[in-house]
């Protein structure tokens, strides 16, 4: 293992292969002559490549990571929208004060007009 492999996952990667060597043999390694191959060792190297698979609790953190990440990228898209909200509020308010001026000299212009 390199320097980047957590140490943590180390050591239950260590603790597990042991408990299944111990498990599968028993104390059959204390007697000189005993080299039996064993396939689960080339298998657990192979799946625990990936140190969140050897660390359930290092799995965890990194889902953590990435819903944090998620989160603030929402938080960021919503804060945008809040303020696109309050530039369309002011606009609709100055449209809306823009008609009430333009709405009162007309009224009084069209006032003297009648159809007969």
């Amino acid at each position: 293992m390199d320097d980047h492999y957590p140490v943590r996952s180390a050591f239950f990667l260590l603790n597990q292969v042991l408990d299944a060597y111990q498990k599968d043999f028993g104390d059959t390694w204390r007697s000189a002559n005993s080299s039996q191959p064993w396939p689960y060792l080339k298998e657990a190297l192979e799946k625990f490549q990936d140190p969140a698979e050897a660390d359930k609790l290092l799995k965890i953190q990194r889902e953590l990571d990435e819903t944090k990440i998620i989160l603030h990228k929402t938080i960021d898209s919503v804060l945008d929208r809040g303020e696109k909200l309050d530039s369309l509020v002011e606009k609709s308010s100055e449209l809306s004060l823009a008609s009430k001026v333009t709405f009162h000299p007309t009224k009084k212009t069209n006032s003297c007009c009648t159809l007969l």
